[in-house]
């Protein structure tokens, strides 16, 4: 180690130090060159062991990568061989006859915000996960805390990184490195940050995969959730959940199918594409009066005799077949959708039935969502509408102008309006000061008292009484004939809306 003689007084002091470690590993072999009296004493190591004897491979290599991209690489240790809560400094070493080397130095830690900020993480959430994580979404950063340890049983510390990595560059680690392959496209959907902040607009979020363990995959949980304590950071949480074995396992997949598409349906159930089997998920006894889990074959049978259109018993029949839906959900569609005419109340009702690709967790393998839900009165709020929009459709063709008008309130809004006529919206929001306007810069003197008594608020609300049309043929300044009409829009208990209808009457007067 003629190298290193030249630091002897410097190796002199550290080797007396019991609260600093030094190793300096070579970067051609990772062998220790030189490691200190306390790296020995407790690890065992000395001159010539490998790397992995002292510091976690993995750890060391990411570290060498870090110091190699920006010089000198700073972290923190929880926990270590060398004590707990210990400031690792990395930095590169290269002699002048071309040995290339790193040193590690760990030294004592002295308490500041982040380690506040992470005890406080710690303490709301212990410290029995696998992984814990904090995003930083402003900056797009993502910071481990915790890791398991390297070694199992003979593991000797748990990281924290206080340097953060790219989110960008963390997630696709974790696809490359650990996800299972046929999983990796699935996982990267699950991780995108748009979807991540979406699901957390609801409450927390959480999602299952199979994570590379060695030769064989287990199954992992990973769980994101924001803390009022980290002033707008996100926490993200794994563990393992492969060999949790639990009682309510079944109450557990229906709480996730209920956070993951919500609490509207009117029933849903859970099922196994491979066995044609169902579980309920969330009942309703009124809708079908089947069994809580049974033969997939029931539960269709009840279904069909509900939809009284012959047209639509097959649609559904060969819709919602357990092949069919293994050969969609294959292809990787989010979900399957009808309506169908049923018979679920006294008079016809409309239904619709919807199959939506489970969560990703352990034991929805081969499996789908089917949910039944009451949609007559938006079928009646959509029948509405159209019938609403073929009026105007029919009021526009005919007419050079339409405005719909709210008779208790005065406010109005066009359909359709000449060009010279679109200043008078933008201007006035009360119809009779509008059409007071129009009046006056419109209409032929004469026929002005006439035009303004037809659309008076007192004349309007006559029209409650006999809900009948109603116009008024006038001449314009520009001696041009004209006819308003005025509808009232009928709801079912009266109306609060008439249509105002301009037309040409020029050539009818001509006649």
């Amino acid at each position: 180690m003629s190298e290193l003689k030249e630091f002897w007084g410097l190796m002199h002091v550290l080797d007396r130090a019991d609260d600093v470690a030094l190793f300096v590993v070579s970067g051609r072999d990772g062998k220790l060159l030189y490691c200190n009296h306390l790296v020995t004493v407790r690890t065992n190591a000395h001159v010539g062991s490998q790397v992995s004897e002292v510091w976690d491979i993995e750890d060391y290599q990411k570290a060498c990568s870090r110091c190699n991209e920006g010089g000198a690489y700073r972290y923190i240790v929880e926990q270590s061989p060398f004590g707990t809560r210990k400031n690792v400094t990395v930095n590169k070493v290269v002699w002048s006859q071309g040995i290339l080397a790193y040193s590690f130095l760990l030294t004592s830690h002295v308490d500041d915000h982040e380690e506040a900020e992470r005890e406080k993480i710690f303490g709301l959430l212990g410290r029995s996960f696998r992984h814990i994580f904090i995003l930083d979404v402003f900056h797009g950063e993502m910071t481990t805390l915790l890791k398991p340890n390297a070694k199992g049983s003979e593991g000797h510390y748990r990281t924290v990184y206080y340097h953060p990595v790219q989110y960008d560059e963390w997630r696709r680690n974790l696809i490359t490195l650990y996800a299972h392959p046929d999983d990796a496209k699935q996982i990267g959907e699950a991780l995108e940050l748009s979807r991540i902040l979406e699901r957390l607009e609801s409450g927390e979020y959480t999602f299952q995969y199979r994570r590379k363990n060695g030769d064989a995959c287990l199954w992992s949980e990973m769980r994101f959730l924001r803390m009022e304590e980290l002033d707008g950071k996100i926490v993200c949480t794994e563990r393992d959940v492969d060999d949790e074995i639990s009682l309510n396992q079944g109450e557990y997949q229906s709480e996730v199918i209920l956070k993951s598409i919500g609490n509207v349906y009117r029933s849903i159930y859970l099922l196994d594409l491979e066995t044609a089997e169902y579980t309920t998920v969330k009942p309703d006894m009124l809708l079908f009066g089947i069994p809580s889990e049974g033969d997939y074959a029931t539960l269709m049978q009840i279904a069909l005799e509900l939809i009284p259109d012959e047209g639509q018993r097959k649609d559904f029949g060969s819709t919602f077949s357990t092949e069919v839906l293994a050969a969609v959900f294959s292809e990787d569609a989010e979900n399957v959708a009808r309506e169908y005419m049923s018979a679920l109340n006294d008079q016809m009702s409309w239904v619709t039935v919807t199959a939506f690709r489970p969560p990703y967790m352990k034991g929805m393998e081969n499996k789908c969502i089917l949910t039944f839900m009451d949609i007559t009165e938006r079928k009646r709020v959509e029948a509405e509408r159209n019938e609403k929009n073929i009026v105007i459709d029919a009021l526009t063709s005919r007419y050079i102008g339409v405005f719909f008008v709210n008779i208790f309130d005065g406010t109005f809004h066009s359909i359709k309006v000449p060009a010279k006529y679109r200043y008078i919206e933008k201007q006035f929001t009360q119809i009779g000061d509008a059409m007071e306007h129009y009046a006056k810069a419109y209409v032929l003197e004469q026929y002005r008292d006439g035009f303004r008594n037809r659309i008076s608020r007192e004349r309007l609300l006559e029209q409650q009484e006999d809900q009948s049309k109603r116009e008024y043929i006038y001449r314009s300044v520009s001696d041009q004939w004209l006819r308003l009409n005025i509808f009232p829009v009928p709801l079912e208990h009266g109306f609060n809306e008439v249509i105002l209808a301009f037309e040409e009457y020029t050539d009818i007067m001509k006649e």
